[in-house]
């Protein structure tokens, strides 16, 4: 369209000097009156045409600019973002499990967070436990009321923020959730490399008698 609207353009600008020319003879003036000014529409048209692309252009371009700077800063704070989660919380994998009267425990996570929390504690370490009841009785099981031990000897009660998920679990039931236990120090997360997590077990939850100290320790 453009080489179009150029090569028109080109050839107004001529026709519109033929068109003078044919005005100064006076055996073609008549035709000069017809030519000249329909050139010289054509000229202005063209002229303008051709114009305009070099400001749209530069328009697209400053538009790209914006676009990239604003793409780059959003790139960046993404990063700082995950950088910064990076920083503040590590997952452990663990292949952790036990089977105790057709019970099997299992734990398959362990998340280290290191965040100022209004009790005073300075993080908290999350414990995911997979209970599958595969015995022919209702078990109770409490490790929402366990006790951890981390590797910095400091001995942790269960929070009371811990997931609802464990107590009468019934024969064929199959529940899992976290259990949180907050740290009162803790410079980062990756002072955690090991903990020790302990709770109570009932193979039967319809007598006191039976009960078990389930112990799992885990090293990441």
């Amino acid at each position: 369209m453009i080489l179009f609207i150029g090569f028109l353009t080109i050839f107004s600008v001529l026709g519109l000097i033929v068109g003078v020319i044919f005005l100064i003879v006076k055996k073609t003036r008549s035709k000069g009156k017809i030519l000249t000014p329909i050139a010289f529409v054509l000229a202005v048209i063209g002229f303008w045409y051709m114009g305009a692309p070099v400001h749209n252009k530069q328009s697209d371009v400053n538009k790209q600019e914006t676009l990239s700077t604003l793409a780059d800063t959003a790139s960046v704070d993404t990063n700082e973002d995950e950088k910064e989660n990076s920083d503040d919380t590590i997952t452990h994998k663990v292949d952790w499990s036990m089977n105790e009267n057709n019970v099997k425990f299992s734990i398959d996570q362990v998340s280290v967070v290191k965040q100022d929390l209004d009790s005073g504690d300075q993080g908290m370490i999350g414990v995911h436990f997979i209970i599958d009841n595969k015995s022919n009785k209702d078990i109770s099981t409490y490790p929402t009321q366990g006790t951890l031990l981390t590797n910095t000897r400091e001995q942790i009660k269960a929070s009371v923020q811990s997931e609802n998920f464990d107590g009468d679990i019934m024969s064929g039931a199959k529940k899992d959730g976290f259990v949180l236990f907050p740290i009162k120090k803790l410079n980062k997360p990756q002072d955690i490399n090991s903990v020790r997590v302990k709770w109570d077990f009932w193979p039967d939850k319809n007598t006191s008698e039976g009960l078990k100290e389930l112990d799992a320790q885990l090293s990441f």
